[in-house]
């Protein structure tokens, strides 16, 4: 009787953690020379260090340059991504894109669109000073067999019109290219707090992971650092949303280099979801 019992167990666990989903929203910070001690080649390999020790089954990247999308995806086992640079559709200028852990999930299809008034094409959208990208995929949980949508991005820093558009847009286009209805992550750099329009127009539509999880959120509450290690962070810009998950614990990475500077500007935000 016990014997049949532990193997039930076993069994109820496996299931229950192969549908466990461990997800990031990381803004790298661009390469930028005059960031001296904290520019890119000083710290990508602490990115990548930082990756690879907490393993998530997706991350979006926001500020990602070409050459640090090469970096990232050399510098991590098994990882891919889907994803373009805002300038062109193709290589140029900042990526928000999606990389994925090859061994878990599977790509079924993926895409990305311009936040702005044509979002088929590169364009700068409503008051908004740059392009701004979402970038997503639909993956298939390789253990699990399930299916969900995955979204990534980052909002303009500047335009208020264009965040709310934006945001409006976002749920759009979760509607048109989701007409499975399947669960839905988003993830990225909002430029904003969670008291403004934009913010609280999806927060009606997908639950806040921060508010939301099961466990009390962990680490700071801000997010932008502006690699100052010397104050903690009081904004919190990024986020990840959801719908059709159980959100099982929420936090922000406030892990040092080990000279004890910041591997970014923003903190990565991880969290533990449960289909």
């Amino acid at each position: 009787m016990y014997f049949r019992f532990s193997i039930l167990s076993l069994m109820f666990f496996a299931l229950g953690f192969s549908q466990d989903l461990k997800v990031m929203s990381f803004n790298i910070r661009l390469n930028v020379e005059s960031d001296k001690e904290n520019a890119w080649p000083q710290r990508k390999q602490d990115v990548a260090d930082l990756l690879t020790y907490y393993h998530p089954d997706y991350f979006g990247v926001q500020e990602a340059l070409p050459e640090q999308m090469k970096d990232i995806k050399n510098g991590l086992k098994n990882y891919d991504y889907v994803g373009v640079g805002r300038d062109d559709g193709k290589e140029k200028g900042e990526f928000s894109a999606v990389f994925y852990d090859t061994n878990r999930l599977q790509v079924l299809t993926s895409g990305t669109f311009w936040l702005s008034e044509t979002p088929d094409i590169p364009s700068k959208g409503w008051d908004a000073a740059l392009n701004r990208i979402c970038t997503y995929a639909v993956f298939r949980d390789k253990k699990s067999k399930k299916e969900f949508m995955a979204l990534n991005l980052h909002f303009d820093h500047v335009g208020n019109v264009a965040r709310v558009k934006s945001s409006e847009l976002i749920l759009n286009k979760i509607k048109e290219i989701n007409p499975k209805n399947l669960p839905v992550i988003l993830s990225g750099d909002f430029n904003l707090t969670d008291d403004s329009e934009p913010i609280k127009i999806i927060s009606q539509n997908l639950k806040d992971t921060f508010y939301n999880s099961e466990t009390k959120h962990y680490g700071p509450v801000g997010t932008f650092t502006a690699f100052n290690v010397n104050e903690a962070p009081k904004d919190r810009i990024d986020y990840i949303f959801v719908k059709g998950f159980k959100i099982k614990s929420h936090r922000h990475i406030n892990d040092r280099r080990p000279n004890l500077l910041y591997p970014s500007d923003h903190f990565p935000v991880i969290v533990d979801l449960q289909f």
